[in-house]
């Protein structure tokens, strides 16, 4: 049994490489299948790093009036906690954002020489509270409390810059590329079909003879069949390679480019390739064998009367 499957792969390969052009064709359009893939899966993760490192950013800063006791200060920070939209909050006193300050712009000598003119009559800077929530579209809630009388007597400003709309338009360029991508996909996927399916036709076209002539030594349906199915098993094969090559020769070329872009979001290509590795190319290898196999097998039936 092991020697009857060994030599099915013996002569799987030695078709595969008497019919070079027609092989190389075959990969050629399944590694343009597979590249449309990767396209819309790197798009995809970078559209999902920046909203998830856009979400991250927004913030809340409360700042508090100048002379609040720390008894209110510390009152309000417990009922801001308390409520279950928010995630985290974070108190900043005054001598700590001073501290930072000067951290900041240390080399920046006229900020620095103003600070210490204005610094003469006390720290100018106000205690603060950083409030995050669980979600973007807390905020609003968290910005409703804030607006209460009862919070005005003490807060004296807030910052919040609303990502919301640059969270929407990357989600709505995020799916329309989606749509395209997958279109781009499915007519690679068809075409990678259609030619596995005449590469194997063409393959048993050149082989007639041969198979005749296993037909009079008594050699089994399944031993004449095996060849041309194992055959899917290389297409698919080289042409995860391939494109395991080129996405990598890509990655390298466009990497420092999207760097410059994509490092302000903490977000790196090919450190999310590198982390899922196995995980893509396994189901990009399973689901083109499973094509190639089914389109392979059909040719084989209609084709091979065996």
């Amino acid at each position: 049994m092991n020697y009857t499957f060994w030599r099915a792969i013996k002569f799987a390969w030695q078709d595969f490489w008497r019919n070079f052009w027609l092989s190389f064709v075959t990969i050629t359009v399944i590694v343009l299948a597979l590249l449309s893939v990767n396209i819309l899966i790197s798009l995809n993760a970078m559209s999902d790093g920046v909203v998830n490192s856009v979400k991250a950013k927004v913030d809340i800063t409360v700042f508090f009036k100048e002379n609040t006791s720390e008894a209110k200060i510390n009152n309000f920070l417990q009922k801001i906690k308390a409520q279950k939209e928010v995630q985290e909050v974070v108190l900043v006193s005054k001598d700590e954002a001073l501290e930072k300050f000067k951290i900041d712009y240390a080399g920046d000598k006229a900020i620095m020489e103003a600070l210490e003119e204005v610094s003469d009559k006390g720290n100018p800077l106000l205690d603060s509270l950083i409030i995050k929530a669980k979600d973007t579209e807390d905020y609003q809630v968290v910005l409703n409390m804030l607006s209460l009388a009862e919070n005005q007597e003490i807060i004296k400003s807030q910052n919040f810059t609303d990502h919301q709309k640059i969270i929407s338009r990357v989600e709505s360029l995020s799916d329309k590329v989606e749509k395209f991508g997958f279109g781009l996909t499915a007519v690679f996927a068809f075409i990678a079909v259609l030619i596995v399916y005449n590469a194997i036709r063409v393959t048993i076209y050149t082989h007639k003879e041969e198979i005749g002539v296993m037909k009079l030594v008594g050699a089994g349906n399944s031993f004449i069949r095996a060849p041309f199915l194992i055959n899917t098993l290389f297409y698919s094969l080289f042409g995860l390679i391939f494109t395991a090559i080129v996405i990598y020769l890509l990655l390298r070329a466009v990497n420092p480019q999207l760097s410059g872009f994509l490092g302000v979001y903490d977000f790196s290509l090919l450190s999310f390739y590198a982390d899922n590795l196995l995980w893509l190319f396994g189901v990009q290898f399973g689901g083109t064998l499973i094509l190639t196999a089914l389109s392979s097998a059909v040719a084989v039936g209609k084709y091979l009367k065996v």
